[in-house]
């Protein structure tokens, strides 16, 4: 409907091979306003490196005439990953960070891959948890200590016992270790340890009360996942207040801004203007720290019945400041997403429009991610260096190698849905084929070429198939006889292929009609007759091939059995050593293993423990006689259902030889013929019958093809009195008496492929 001349995304540049490749179009990098404000001619800012008290460089802007370059607007930094060797550690220096920054009053958000991680990590901020984290944090410390160690770098045996989950902690071990060390108390609310644990986290003593009350209570955070939808907005006003901890399972597309200090609601900033307005304020013109400023020149008289809103928006204001202060929003990654743009997307939420923040991703080797690309490496790396699960790994190396992982995972995304396109073209393809046909079918007036084109094809397409089948081509007829069956309408008839081949090859071979009654009769009842002699030499090779590959499936699945019974057999006698056979349930076992009913007396039984001869034959034999037994049954009652009076009982059959069957088969097959010949054909037939009785309802007139085509018809179907088990009544049956095709194929096959197709295209097109 539109045509789309750009697009504009944050997150496209890692997808840009895919959108060359499958869109054909050019993903081109822009700067952020940020950017190209400071880059721009005649800037007033600058871009300014530094170093944080960790060592990290970052950016910042400052205006070029400032000597002090104080910072104005920050870009986010971007901390290295931080890669342990287990989960478990992982999580441990993931909580140990958001305690940190909690205490301090940093809002902080974690993201995470999944709901489940979500919960995961939202039970390690709960109150246990911190407590037994803490727990391990004054033990460690106390061990270093005493060991004159400012770090652990190597495994220690005698801690190993801490690196276990937090929850399967054993505190009573825990509590007597720590006596051996100089530990009374691992109480973490014990003054002395309650210090010693801020010095630990790199905090003022100050905040012990802070930390009190955590250690009682657990972070104070909020989850954002599909289970808690409906509180989105929510969850995201309040994510950037100061102290505020939120764990969000994915960032990507929620369309939302993260504001340090919390979102100020739009009622707040109706009171605002309310009371700027009387006191002679634009507050339309103003910005929020104009307003903050005017506030607080006004006396608090002033505010009226506003004053609550006023003291809350200087109170956001000050959080506001505060959250600044202390470096903005810090985002935390608790693993990396198989797409970079997702974790781009999260990092994003962060150092919006030149506001303070920072970001980094906490990893394990045990990460879906890493175990799958590359982690195996760098943990056999560490573990022949011996190197402790809780040092931290960062290293240029390692980004590398997650960002190739990424790279991997995001390579074989692109192949899945470029094959799943190339498939759609196949389809779209189809489809345009399709609406094509529609509209020319509702847009052209005459379609008869565009029919004859299709026929035209379909019949070249099936013609040298049918013509080349071992069966003759019967199957071709009686397809086309579906396609186009007789058409008898208003006086008019119009045939199918079956009866205009037998018309014009058999009753009107001369290219005349039959002058008399007489002489239609002696071509029908010939037609009868070959017809049914035709049926019958197709039925005996059909009934023949089907009785051969009948004979190859029972001597294959005899051989299969037999092989089952031998294997049997050879474990029967250590199987007896072991006790672990009994004989009561010998013939049961073997039934099941044999797919056979074996029948044997308990006699029997002890004898084919005993490895009798005659008793392991006998069972051979019942094998052979069930299979056979079982097929012949299956063939009689088919030929039964297809063949009238053919009257050969399965249970005739049983103890023969296979050759005998067959040949009584095949004799049942011809004496059902023969009975149908005597009852239809002749002089006294139902056939001459039928025909003489046509004949007086026609007499007087002149011959013609379309009563010739409706006697044919006439007797390919007959009537015959039958019960209805349902209704308990008498009712009147319609069966088949004849079937033309296979006469018709007969005649069919001495004539060459083209001619036959410029036949059938004739005859069709008449139609």
């Amino acid at each position: 409907m539109y045509e789309k001349l750009a697009g504009m995304t944050g997150t496209a540049l890692t997808e840009a091979e895919e959108f060359n490749k499958i869109y054909k179009l050019e993903v081109l990098p822009i700067p952020t306003n940020l950017e190209y404000q400071t880059f721009g001619k005649d800037s007033i800012m600058v871009p300014v490196e530094d170093k944080d008290k960790s060592g990290y460089r970052y950016t910042y802007y400052a205006y070029r005439s400032d000597q002090n370059k104080k910072p104005i607007f920050y870009q986010r930094k971007d901390y290295p990953d931080v890669v342990f060797r287990a989960e478990e550690a992982k999580l441990r220096a993931l909580v140990k960070e958001i305690l940190q920054l909690h205490l301090i009053g940093r809002p902080q958000l974690v993201g995470t891959t999944s709901v489940e991680h979500s919960d995961r990590l939202s039970e390690r901020l709960s109150s246990e948890m911190i407590r037994r984290l803490l727990q391990t944090l004054l033990i460690r410390e106390t061990w270093m200590r005493k060991n004159n160690k400012e770090m652990i770098e190597q495994r220690v045996p005698e801690l190993a016992f801490l690196n276990v989950p937090l929850g399967d902690l054993n505190v009573a071990e825990m509590r007597k270790y720590a006596r051996t060390i100089g530990l009374e108390s691992i109480s973490p609310q014990d003054p002395e340890n309650l210090a010693q644990l801020l010095e630990i986290l790199d905090l003022e003593q100050d905040l012990a009360p802070r930390l009190n009350d955590i250690i009682q209570s657990g972070v104070p955070h909020r989850v954002l996942n599909a289970r808690k939808h409906d509180e989105e907005a929510m969850i995201i006003n309040n994510a950037g207040s100061f102290g505020a901890v939120t764990i969000a399972t994915n960032m990507a597309g929620r369309g939302v801004d993260i504001k340090l200090g919390g979102e100020i609601s739009e009622e707040l900033y109706a009171d605002i203007a309310r009371v700027l307005k009387k006191n002679n304020f634009d507050p339309y013109a103003m910005k929020n720290e104009e307003k903050r400023q005017a506030l607080l020149k006004l006396p608090p008289d002033q505010f009226g019945i506003y004053e609550e809103s006023v003291k809350s928006f200087l109170q956001a204001m000050d959080e506001s400041e505060k959250v600044r202060e202390l470096g903005g929003l810090h985002v935390i990654g608790s693993e990396r997403h198989e797409a970079r743009r997702i974790d781009n997307q999260l990092r994003g939420r962060s150092s919006r429009q030149g506001d303070p923040g920072s970001s980094r991703f906490y990893l394990s080797l045990e990460d879906e991610l890493m175990r799958l690309f590359g982690g195996q490496q760098v943990e056999g790396l560490m573990r022949r260096l011996n190197v402790e699960e809780n040092i931290p790994i960062e290293s240029g190396i390692v980004g590398r190698l997650v960002e190739q992982s990424q790279e991997r995972v995001e390579g074989s995304n692109f192949d899945v849905r470029k094959h799943l396109l190339e498939y759609d073209d196949v389809l779209n393809m189809q489809r345009k084929r399709i609406y094509e046909q529609r509209d020319r079918v509702f847009t052209k007036d005459d379609l008869t070429d565009d029919v004859l084109e299709m026929l035209k094809s379909d019949i070249e397409n099936r013609v040298d198939p049918g013509m080349k089948d071992e069966e003759g081509p019967w199957k071709l007829l009686a397809f086309l006889s579906d396609v186009q069956p007789p058409i008898d309408y208003e006086n008019t008839f119009f045939p199918s292929l079956t009866l205009k081949l037998l018309m014009d090859e058999v009753i009107c071979k001369d290219g005349n009609v039959p002058q008399t009654y007489a002489q239609v009769k002696n071509v029908l009842l010939q037609i009868a007759e070959s017809s049914l002699d035709a049926e019958l030499s197709h039925l005996i090779t059909s009934a023949q091939s089907t009785l051969n590959r009948i004979e190859e499936s029972i001597e294959n699945q005899k051989q299969d059995r037999l092989d089952a019974f031998d294997s049997f057999l050879e474990g029967l006698e250590e199987r007896q050593e072991s006790d672990l056979i009994k004989p009561q349930n010998i013939v049961q076992e073997l039934s099941n293993l044999l797919r056979t009913p074996i029948r044997l007396s308990p006699a029997q039984v002890n004898e084919l423990l005993e490895r009798d001869e005659e008793v392991e034959q006998n069972i051979r034999q019942q094998i052979e006689n069930f299979l056979s037994s079982l097929n012949i049954i299956r063939v009689v009652g088919a030929l039964s259902l297809r063949i009238e009076n053919f009257e050969i009982k399965s249970t005739e059959l049983q103890g023969k030889e296979w050759n005998e069957i067959v040949d009584l088969i095949l004799d049942a097959i011809e004496d059902a013929f023969s009975q149908k010949k005597s009852q239809f054909l002749g002089e006294t037939g139902q056939f001459s019958q039928d025909i003489d009785s046509w004949i007086k309802q026609v007499d007087g007139n002149q011959v013609s093809k379309d009563n010739i085509y409706r006697m044919m018809i006439a007797l390919l179907q007959g009537f015959r009195l039958g019960f209805d088990k349902k209704t308990h009544r008498q009712v009147r049956q319609n069966y088949m008496r004849l079937n033309y095709v296979y006469y018709a194929a007969q005649i069919l096959k001495q004539f060459d492929k083209d001619y036959i197709e410029n036949w059938i295209l004739d005859h069709m097109h008449e139609a």
